[in-house]
C-alpha cells in the first residue's frame, strides 16, 4: 500500500481508466511520443515531452497528486507517489 491508501495495481488501473475515458481521444498525431501524467486522485493531467518536467508542472497544480505516467497509450512509469520525491528531482537540476 502507498501512503495514499491504494496499491500499485489500483493506482495503475485508476490512471489507465482516467486516461482511456477522458484523455486518450484528445491525443493528436503531434502528441504521439509525449508523456501524459495523470493525477489518479483528481483526474487532472498534463502532456509534455519530458517526463520530469511534465510531472512537476502537474505537481504545481496538484501538490498532493498521485501521478501515473503514460506514453504512446501505454503505462511507462509505475507512479510518482510523494511530493517529497518529485521535489528532490526538481531541486537537483
Amino acid at each position: 500500500m502507498s501512503g495514499f491508501g491504494m496499491s500499485y495495481d489500483e493506482q495503475k488501473n485508476r490512471g489507465e481508466e482516467i486516461y482511456n475515458a477522458k484523455i486518450r481521444h484528445l491525443i493528436s498525431d503531434a502528441d504521439v511520443g509525449k508523456y501524459v501524467m495523470v493525477d489518479v486522485l483528481s483526474g487532472d493531467y498534463e502532456i509534455g515531452e519530458d517526463s520530469t518536467k511534465t510531472g512537476l508542472t502537474l505537481r504545481k497544480r496538484c501538490p498532493e497528486a498521485v501521478i501515473h505516467g503514460i506514453r504512446n497509450h501505454e503505462t511507462y512509469v509505475g507512479r510518482l507517489r510523494t511530493p517529497r520525491n518529485i521535489r528532490y528531482v526538481a531541486d537537483s537540476q
